[in-house]
This record gives structure tokens, sequence and C-alpha cells, in this order.
């Protein structure tokens, strides 16, 4: 949040407002970044439509699944979120959602062709879908990361446990509130090469081991018009087109048991995707397969998974058929907790 210091709540609401952000009108300002178009409307930064367009066949192969890791000791360890059951009640004194969110580990397949300028940004968006029954706002919790997929110190792709960040932090420790527990949930990832203006958004550390190789500013309970900027930010980088890791259509998920009913009505026939607190992986449609068949365990200490009946001694030298080498995966954590959300509050 050093770029765009701390969001007042009322400016938060109703757009961002470029006159009461000096940093943002010198970055606007910049030539380097003089291409990306920022529609205005009295000052304010907007969009006319909302993220979430369909995508294309080709798009189809780089579609984002999310995965939630089972808590259970019996059964398949990666489950898709149709078969996760909330762990989260929910009732009418406590109907929404507090949530927080960090990002453990990004790994970048080998065959993803990464070299000394290869840039990362990873966009979330996270909030209340417009079908929860909750009478207040629908807003998001949006954030851009920056990631160095290339480690200039060490002249090889970063290690994945390298690339992480808790977003937590970029939204000033504030938690991510989703009123009703109904959640819209979309991410995207695009590698391309770093434009002269993006250590300035991203703020990177440049002196020796105090290298941060993931950095992320957070924009906390924007309207989807206020979430125009940041698709600029992540959509036009520079004048090369960047190459798509991750893409995700708005994901639908319940995160309690009462926002699941709320939404199926109980009818047999209708699912939800649920998730619960925990670890949840993040991969492309076409790996689907060889994940599950894998049924993987995530190495915290590493950021990487590990194919079941692969022993410790074989994952440590590398000596063994990796399935995952050519994966380009993410792993996040997922905190959450019932609330009330008052309906004064300002988000």
């Amino acid at each position: 949040m050093k770029l765009f210091g701390s969001l007042k709540d009322e400016s938060v609401v109703t757009g961002l407002k470029v006159e009461e952000f000096p940093q943002l009108r010198e970055l606007l300002a910049d030539p380097g970044i003089a291409t990306m178009t920022f529609p205005e409307v009295d000052g304010a930064i907007t969009m006319s439509t909302e993220r979430g367009a369909a995508l294309s066949e080709h798009d189809l192969q780089d579609q984002f699944l999310l995965f939630q890791f089972s808590d259970k000791t019996d059964g398949p360890r990666i489950l898709e979120t149709s078969q996760v059951a909330p762990k989260i009640k929910g009732t009418e004194d406590k109907p929404d959602i507090k949530a927080r969110m960090q990002l453990t580990s990004f790994h970048v397949g080998e065959s993803e062709d990464i070299d000394k300028n290869s840039r990362a940004t990873l966009r979330i968006d996270f909030g209340k879908d417009e079908k929860s029954n909750s009478s207040l706002d629908t807003v998001f919790w949006s954030i851009a990361a920056g990631l160095r997929l290339y480690d200039d110190i060490n002249k090889k792709p970063t290690s994945a446990k390298d690339l992480q960040s808790d977003f937590h932090d970029a939204f000033s420790n504030r938690p991510i509130e989703i009123p009703g527990g109904l959640s819209k949930l979309s991410f995207e990832v695009v590698k391309h090469q770093e434009p002269k203006w993006y250590q300035k958004i991203f703020n990177f550390m440049q002196s020796g081991t105090g290298r941060t190789f993931t950095s992320a500013i957070g924009f906390p309970g924007i309207t989807t018009q206020a979430i125009g900027l940041v698709d600029d930010l992540v959509n036009k980088l520079d004048k090369n087109k960047p190459t798509i890791l991750f893409k995700s259509r708005p994901m639908t998920l319940a995160l309690s048991e009462k926002a699941k009913l709320d939404f199926t009505g109980g009818i047999p026939g209708v699912n939800v995707g649920s998730l619960r607190p925990g670890f949840c992986l993040l991969a492309r449609g076409r790996d689907f397969k060889a994940i599950v068949d894998s049924d993987p365990e995530y190495m915290a200490a590493y950021g990487l998974l590990k194919p079941k009946g692969v022993n410790v001694a074989d994952f440590l030298t590398g000596s063994y058929d990796d399935p995952f080498k050519d994966l380009t995966y993410a792993v996040l954590r997922l905190n959450m907790a019932e609330t009330e959300l008052n309906f004064s509050l300002g988000f």
C-alpha cells in the first residue's frame, strides 16, 4: 500500500479519485505508462462493465481451476470445490464471513521459458456474489501482486517458496469481508517483460538477500467501477501481449453452510462450490488429470507438490520422474471466521 496510501472509505466505494492520490497522478504522467487507457468521469477512474468476459476456445486450456486440500486422513488429498463441505455453519446472528488469504508458493513450470526479464502479475478479486441474499453492498477486495519469475542473484528461475505473499499486509491488516458468506472469486496470472514503470508500482527491493520476489498492493472494499484501475494495471502491462499462465471466470463459492443452503434451497440437483479454511491449489484445466492422478501432498518447506508414493529422499534429490515439473501452479492458504457486518459499515 506504499504507492496508494490509506484509501478512504468514501472514496473507495464511489471510485478511486485521482485528485486524492498525488502518487497516482505522478505515475499516470510517466511516459512509460502513458499508453494505458483510464476512462475518467469527473476525475474518478471507473469501468463501464463488470469484469469476467467469456473466454475463447483457445483460452479454455488456460482456464483456471480451484482445488482444496482435504483435511481428512482418508480419501483423495485434492478436492474440487463442489466436493467440499463448508466448515463454518453461519447463523442469522453471524451470517457474514471475514477472511484472510496468503500466497504460500508459486511454481513455474520448466516449459514456461523463463528468462532474466520475465515477470508476472497475479490478479485476485474476492468479494460478495451478487446472488447473495445479504442486503449489504456488493464490493470486492482486489489484489495485484508482482512476481519476479527470475532470480537475478542465482541466475535461474525463482524458487517456488520465494514467490509468496501475505495479502493481509496489502490490505493494511484488514480482513476481507464477505456479506452473507456467498462469494465471487476470480484469478488471473500473466507473464510479461518488465516495463520501466513496473518497479514503481510494486516497489521491489534491489539489495542482496533482502530482495523481495513478491510485492502486492491491495484495494479493500471497492466497487466494480473502481476495479477498472486494477484491470488496466494488469492487462496493459506493456506493448507486448502478455502470456496467460492462469485465467478464470468469476467463481461462485459458498463459505458457510448457511450461504450454501440459501443459494441451493436444499434442492439435491443444485450444487455450488464451497471453501473451508485451509490450503487451496490453483492450476490450469489442462493439468487436472496429472494433479488428481498423482494424489499429491504439499511440501510447504519447499513450496512444491510431491506425488503420493514418492519417498522424501527421492523428492529431495530429484531422483524420480516429477509429473509436476512442467506444471505451473500456486498454493494459497485461506483462513475464515463467521461475523456480523454492520449495515452502516463503510467498506
